[in-house]
């Protein structure tokens, strides 16, 4: 009787505990090379297998060559600003990322899913930031990890942080062991716009798995650090836009809806410097339309009333929807 796909993963995944990147590899590879002919989840077992056999080939590629122009750490950066994730072991990293970015992830229920970096796009209208999910953070020296050196580089060259909490864990006891690994790193998380310290990257925080634990234990992590801009996953309605609102206010910008006349039940989210103008909507959305612009049109907090006509010189305020009226 061959051995059951559930209990052939439980050994794959006993056996290569632990084991650095070359000695899982081989193990896997011989797994693979007498694998069942069987259909149906023994093939999607050795589908998800022969992915994590390509970021082990990759991973073993950089560590023997230490060749920069092919280091999966090396992540070129587009967008407002670059986003890590950072976490613990099965965390929900991986989930959240494909929440954020539609992008394909591994997400599997064994820790170091995720050996190289996941690059997708939070794309939110005018505006868009790069997301990388990064491999787990260990509760202990990142030193033990063979990989190290790719990950503190990756952590460093981010813009932002998304720390991303277990909800059905210790969420305190997470926080502590993130905070741990990012100061070993050199850099620290600030949970308020603007963060001080030398090396203190703006910062925001997730709990997964909100539901299987509830608003409760949300408001908990909440308490844990007060002022920090906290989100729950599965995120729900607007939590994507408002995600993007809040790593926006770390770079200084503010969220504005510019509205085209033509379809005005359409509009789309610009994301501007704090204190900007009309006119300098007008001149992120395009220079043609800066050039021709005359006046605008305003609902929201910085109008008197729904609708105000106002000049180019005047300010927005985040919740804005702005009609640029030209020439």
């Amino acid at each position: 009787m061959p051995m059951s796909h559930k209990d052939l993963w439980t050994k794959i995944k006993r056996d290569t505990k632990g084991k650095t990147p070359s000695e899982e590899l081989a193990i896997l590879e011989r797994y693979l090379s007498d694998w069942p002919e069987y259909k149906g989840p023994y093939q999607e077992m050795r589908k998800k297998f022969e992915r994590r056999i390509e970021e082990l080939r990759k991973i073993e590629k950089v560590l023997s060559s230490g060749a920069r122009s092919h280091d999966p750490f090396s992540v070129k950066k587009r967008g407002l600003a670059e986003v890590a994730l950072v976490g613990l072991p099965n965390s929900g990293k991986s989930t959240l990322f494909r929440a954020l970015t539609g992008a394909d992830a591994e997400v599997a229920d064994y820790p170091y899913t995720t050996l190289v970096p996941n690059v997708g796009m939070l794309n939110l209208g005018g505006f868009s930031f790069e997301v990388v999910d990064l491999p787990a953070v260990p509760d202990r020296s990142l030193d033990t990890l063979p990989f190290a050196a790719g990950l503190k580089e990756a952590v460093l060259n981010a813009h932002l942080l998304c720390l991303v909490v277990d909800l059905l864990g210790d969420a305190e006891s997470q926080l502590q062991a993130i905070a741990d690994r990012l100061a070993e790193i050199g850099t620290g998380a600030s949970f308020s716009p603007g963060g001080e310290g030398e090396g203190a990257k703006g910062a925001i925080v997730v709990g997964s798995r909100r539901d299987l634990t509830g608003e409760d234990d949300l408001a908990a992590l909440e308490q844990l650090i007060p002022g920090a801009a906290v989100f729950g996953h599965p995120l729900v309605g607007s939590d994507a836009h408002a995600v993007g609102e809040a790593l926006c206010r770390f770079l200084g910008r503010i969220v504005v809806l510019a509205r085209d006349p033509k379809a005005p039940k359409d509009p789309i989210a610009y994301a501007v410097l704090d204190g900007a103008t009309v006119h300098d909507l007008a001149e992120q959305i395009h220079k043609e339309l800066a050039a021709g612009a005359r006046k605008g049109k305003v609902w929201g907090p910085s109008a008197k009333f729904p609708g105000q006509e106002v000049g180019l010189d005047h300010r927005l305020e985040p919740g804005d929807t702005v009609e640029i009226l030209t020439r």
